[in-house]
């Protein structure tokens, strides 16, 4: 049989022999730099250790899910931009005297919401320890210090990091401003300040409370 007689046979099957459109004619995909602080593969892990402990006490956490997915249109229940490729990431506390989840280990939330204001992507950091606030606005790119994010968090400067597991040159130190909705009389523990560090993830976190966890050893898989 010809080639364009066997394509007009299977035209009627299926439809014809032309290409189907993509899904998304062209897809947003967020900066790599962006990512490269804060969203890792499943199974990386963190191990930390609380400054001045002693006996040391230390917190594993451990990256239990990791997704990219997108939107191809608008719908009913659905508020993605539509072809903007979206990063989410859960991860779980071992400690649960000092990270401690309702009936489950602590878990901290990262999902990327792209702002398009020009460049500018967020990641949104909400979590279910019940020691703690949700700090909500986790994380933005481009980097501009001194400048507030959504008006909650603020990049103070891009200082080296020094922990347990080394000195990290490529990190950001930023502060939440948690506003009216976190009354510090009331005893609550919240993120004073975090560091990011590029390629490795949080390197130190300083609560209110003052305790301060820092990088003990990590491992990404890569």
């Amino acid at each position: 049989m010809k080639p364009l007689h066997f394509c007009l046979l299977l035209a009627t099957a299926v439809g014809g022999c032309r290409k189907e459109p993509a899904e998304c004619p062209q897809l947003t995909r967020a900066p790599q730099a962006f990512l490269d602080y804060w969203y890792f593969p499943k199974g990386s892990t963190w191990v930390y250790r609380l400054q001045g402990s002693f006996p040391a006490v230390y917190d594993t956490m451990r990256v239990s899910f990791a997704r990219e997915s997108h939107s191809t249109r608008y719908s009913d229940g659905d508020k993605r931009v539509p072809c903007v490729q979206g990063y989410q990431a859960s991860i779980t506390h071992s400690n649960r005297t000092y990270f401690p989840g309702a009936d489950q280990p602590g878990t901290e939330y990262l999902a990327s919401d792209p702002l398009f204001q020009g460049e500018d992507w967020v990641m949104n950091h909400t979590s279910q320890v019940q020691t703690l606030y949700s700090p909500e606005v986790g994380f933005g790119y481009p980097i501009r210090l001194g400048q507030k994010l959504l008006n909650r968090l603020t990049f103070i400067d891009t200082a080296a990091v020094v922990t347990p597991a080394g000195t990290f040159a490529h990190s950001v130190h930023l502060v939440p401003d948690y506003g009216s909705k976190v009354d510090s009389t009331q005893g609550g523990n919240w993120i004073r300040h975090i560091y990011y560090s590029r390629y490795v993830g949080t390197t130190k976190v300083i609560y209110t409370n003052n305790q301060t966890w820092e990088l003990l050893t990590y491992k990404i898989p890569r």
